[in-house]
């Protein structure tokens, strides 16, 4: 049977704001190909333009997801009484719209679910207080319970995948993000900034939220600046912690060390001058930005976190590693990597089959396959 035009296909993304796991949705329903595909939030989509332009959007103009439970039960009923001969999948995206997903689709028969889980369960043991601790245990609790309701559950690197299953007592399956793939952004549209390229170039791609952890750069780099002086650090994301690494900046006399881009969409451009990347979350669910960095045979160096990264390097075989929130240890291996660049350098180079395997066609060829047998 031609699978394009025999499925409806949902896809939950409460809120389409274009960050990594965006760009892995964008690929994938634009990879999937599907006739008849709509995405439902709880807000505007952020990047309809880069979508399929046969995609429906629905909007369900909530506060939050909670809040969108019943509206999304109302949408998918009144979406499957129009529809009697295609098979119907909704693919949801990230642990509380999973949740709200199998709430809300409760005994509802005529409709597969996919849940797609895209950050390791140690997100969920990181609290930033009292209450965000009670919703993040109550995440857990419903995890355990609900998750194995779905006709199939997605983790986008295999620690993450194992972990999961472990803990929810179901199977869960390993499909890699299209993370090899240059950015959904046109090349015409990859931001260009003057760098002094005799410095030996750092960077570092992500959200700055403290998931991200790039306090540990910055504490690894005031060791650094002791014995080397010429280099620049560049931080390229937006976030909510952006005033607290700009006051470390400034409290540890960094000015001159470290460049900060809020407006950066596409860093292909940077990737192709540095002479380091690093990586310090936390936790991950996978990593894309490593993937993007050996793509451009940029080395890697990158905290032990779960799950994706470390997978990303083997273990090593492809990049460097340090352990989680050690800038004592990362500054040493900046300094090792400055004084014998080759090494590091030789292991990105080799990485370019062993990444193959994150590439869009073995992600769609994996989504087909697992939408096919639900």
């Amino acid at each position: 049977m031609n699978i394009n035009k025999k499925v409806k296909l949902f896809i939950f993304q409460p809120y389409p704001h274009f960050g990594g796991a965006d760009r892995s949705i964008i690929k994938l329903i634009n990879g999937l190909k599907f006739d008849d595909v709509t995405l439902i939030s709880i807000s505007k989509c952020n990047y309809s333009k880069h979508l399929n332009k046969k995609i429906r959007f629905k909007n369900l103009k909530c506060n939050r997801v909670f809040f969108s439970i019943l509206k999304v039960r109302y949408f998918i009923k009144k979406e499957l009484s129009k529809n009697k001969f295609k098979k119907c999948i909704i693919i949801s995206n990230q642990n509380f719209a999973n949740i709200a997903t199998i709430l809300a689709l409760r005994n509802i028969k005529e409709i597969k679910t996919i849940l797609i889980e895209r950050n390791h369960l140690d997100e969920l043991k990181n609290y930033k207080g009292f209450f965000d601790c009670l919703k993040k245990n109550l995440l857990l609790i419903l995890i355990k319970i609900l998750y194995k309701n779905s006709n199939a559950i997605v983790g986008i690197s295999k620690k993450l995948s194992y972990d999961l299953s472990s803990f929810i007592g179901s199977k869960v399956h390993t499909i890699y993000n299209p993370s090899l793939e240059d950015s959904i952004i046109r090349n015409n549209d990859i931001q260009k900034i003057a760098v002094n390229k005799s410095k030996k170039i750092i960077i570092s791609v992500g959200f700055l939220e403290k998931q991200k952890d790039h306090l540990t750069i910055l504490k690894a780099i005031s060791i650094l600046k002791k014995n080397h002086k010429n280099f620049l650090l560049i931080l390229i994301g937006r976030g909510s912690q952006l005033n607290i690494l700009k006051k470390y900046i400034k409290v540890n006399k960094l000015q001159r060390y470290v460049k900060i881009y809020q407006d950066i969409n596409n860093a292909t451009y940077f990737y192709k001058i540095a002479d380091l990347f690093i990586l310090s979350s936390i936790y991950e669910g996978f990593g894309n930005v490593v993937v993007e960095a050996l793509k451009h045979k940029c080395p890697v160096i990158t905290s032990n976190c779960n799950a994706g990264p470390m997978e990303i390097i083997s273990n090593g075989k492809y990049g460097d590693f340090f352990k989680l929130g050690d800038y004592q240890n990362l500054s040493k291996k900046i300094a090792t990597h400055f004084k014998n660049p080759k090494k590091l350098k030789i292991k990105s180079i080799k990485a370019k089959k062993h990444i193959e395997k994150f590439s869009l066609k073995q992600n769609i060829y994996k989504f087909n396959s697992l939408i096919k047998k639900i």
